[in-house]
């Protein structure tokens, strides 16, 4: 298809068509490297923004907590069926990239995806005048079986669930941080978000947002963009709630049929910006 494409003349400056700023020579260019961090910046969806937490006005956080098990994971980067890039861009570079060189940024893996008892960084945080916490699932826990070689049911979701350690993690993280707890969540599906929203002040859902998620997790906390993901998915409370798999009806296996209560409706999502 790409040397039918070539022939056609479809990466050929001269033709000046839509493709014509990537040539066929040119790889992982600047113009690449920007629409990957466009592409994460516009999927990002803000689920919960506390008392107008974000954004950030980095004067009033000189000190800064990045932690969870996420939060410098390459799989929570990529997902499943990617590509690996020499420059992947974490969570932890992009906030301590996007700062000041005079803020204080630490970071610590916090918790893993099974231990309820041994939590790391919670002292640290106490110290912080923010904390930015990333949890959720990595494609070894969701995903096809085989490569979601972690998971319960090597691969298909029995339920909705963070991983416990997760939610216990973030009960003790609350429990003595008493400054603003930012949650970012790594996923490819619905996830029960409810089980620790109560300990976050805001709720930042990122998918697997790819090698340039780092820096597109900072321009949204730090208000260089304005958030406009949405969901694409309804955010159900229990598996309960969806259809068995061998219904085909169209009454009830979707968003649009639905009569009962959800955590995030399909399409829902926030931004810095108010309406009336």
């Amino acid at each position: 298809m790409l040397k039918t494409q070539f022939k056609l003349g479809f990466f050929d400056n001269a033709n000046k068509s839509p493709f014509y700023s990537y040539r066929a020579d040119s790889i992982h260019n600047i113009q690449h490297i920007e629409l990957a961090r466009k592409a994460a910046t516009q999927s990002m969806v803000l689920l919960e923004n506390n008392n107008k937490l974000l954004p950030l006005k980095e004067a009033d956080y000189p000190a800064i907590m990045v932690l969870g098990p996420n939060v410098a994971s390459l799989d929570a980067m990529l997902g499943s069926y990617h590509g690996v890039s020499s420059k992947v861009v974490n969570f932890v570079e992009g906030i301590t990239g996007a700062v000041d060189p005079a803020t204080r940024a630490e970071y610590d893996l916090g918790c893993d995806y099974s231990d309820t008892t041994h939590f790391g960084g919670i002292w640290a945080a106490g110290n912080a005048d923010l904390t930015i916490a990333v949890l959720g699932l990595p494609p070894v826990l969701e995903g096809e079986a085989g490569d979601a070689f972690l998971a319960e049911n090597g691969g298909d979701k029995k339920n909705l669930s963070l991983p416990a350690s997760e939610i216990a993690f973030m009960k003790a993280l609350r429990k003595s941080v008493k400054k603003p707890i930012v949650v970012v969540i790594t996923a490819g599906s619905d996830v029960d978000v409810s089980a620790i929203a109560d300990y976050a002040d805001a709720i930042i859902f990122a998918w697997y947002p790819g090698e340039q998620g780092g820096n597109a997790l900072a321009d949204i906390i730090f208000g260089k963009v304005n958030p406009s993901g949405r969901l694409p998915v309804t955010f159900y409370n229990s598996v309960n709630d969806l259809p068995p798999y061998q219904s085909h009806s169209m009454y009830n296996p979707n968003y649009r049929y639905f009569k009962g209560q959800v955590q995030y409706p399909f399409g829902s999502g926030l931004s810095y910006t108010t309406f009336k």
